[in-house]
């Protein structure tokens, strides 16, 4: 059976596919993506130095997870979003604020409006943009002195030793196990090795939050560059769990039998797991200002 036979075979292709693929879940995306830590928001409005009622650039909003905590803090919003769904769930989240305008349109289409905003925010969005689009782009739209914030939620999984560097192994009282458990991880991995070995369980954070630091760097339209972390955890049933699956776009492509069939063996592991099982994620928050070339 394979894994991939829905597929294009070239990765631009694979991308493109993935990219869209969330439109398709909209509804559950809105009910499963977890939103972000409230701190966050606090440092990125005091440490970005934006103005009160500044405006906000934001790729990629989705439903609206990072855009409603800024709302509340009465920041105009102009939100991005590829995703008709997404677009018009995100516009029905946000209606109690007049200052928040959601358009249908890829940040990639749309005609930047130079140096207008105090702050482009990229919530789990911005690595699906060419680096060199996404960082000239953002530049040209910053104000002189603004700042790029991108915010994602990164899960706290072990490294190859085994070792789980950001927060340490995570239990809840009693017997429920964390994703970052070796001998749970260990049995979640060998699912996919068996039943979709395309898939990959991503890296420990530190290696994540390296990797996007230099992209940043690397462009010479920012810095410094100033990483922020906030581990948190969340509970998770296996219907939860499986929920917050299928948006995710690695999985939602997946063959129908392959996806059921992955989808039962982890139903398994955690009913054999006690029945639910700690997350734990580090938040991390990357933000920097526009360079004075930039």
């Amino acid at each position: 059976m394979r894994h991939d036979a829905a597929l294009p075979l070239k990765a631009a292709e694979r991308h493109k596919l993935r990219k869209r693929s969330f439109d398709r879940v909209a509804r559950q995306y809105d009910q499963a993506r977890p939103g972000y830590p409230e701190p966050l928001f606090d440092d990125l409005v005091r440490l970005s130095g934006i103005p009160k009622g500044g405006r906000i650039l934001e790729i990629g909003p989705g439903t609206g997870q990072a855009t409603l905590p800024l709302a509340r803090r009465g920041f105009s919003v102009l939100g991005l979003e590829l995703g008709a769904s997404m677009a018009r769930l995100c516009r029905h989240n946000l209606r109690q604020f007049p200052d928040v305008e959601i358009r249908n349109t890829a940040f990639e289409d749309w005609p930047v409006e130079p140096e207008a905003f105090d702050l482009v925010l990229a919530a789990t969005a911005f690595h699906w943009i060419r680096p060199g689009t996404g960082h000239a782009r953002t530049a040209k739209a910053l104000k002189s002195g603004g700042s790029l914030a991108l915010i994602w939620n990164f899960v706290d999984i072990p490294d190859k030793t085994g070792t789980v560097p950001s927060q340490g192994p995570v239990r809840l009282p009693g017997t429920v196990p964390a994703l970052s458990d070796p001998r749970f991880f260990d049995g979640l991995r060998a699912i996919y090795q068996r039943l979709a070995p395309h898939i990959h369980l991503s890296l420990p954070p530190e290696q994540r939050i390296e990797r996007q630091r230099r992209k940043l760097v690397g462009s010479g339209l920012f810095g410094p560059v100033a990483v922020h972390r906030y581990p948190w955890q969340s509970e998770y049933t296996a219907d939860r769990y499986i929920g917050l699956l299928k948006t995710m776009s690695d999985h939602s492509l997946l063959a129908p039998p392959v996806r059921n069939a992955v989808f039962r063996a982890i139903r398994n592991l955690i009913k054999d797991n006690g029945g639910a099982f700690v997350r734990p994620v580090v938040a991390t928050l990357f933000l920097a200002p526009k360079r004075a070339n930039g």
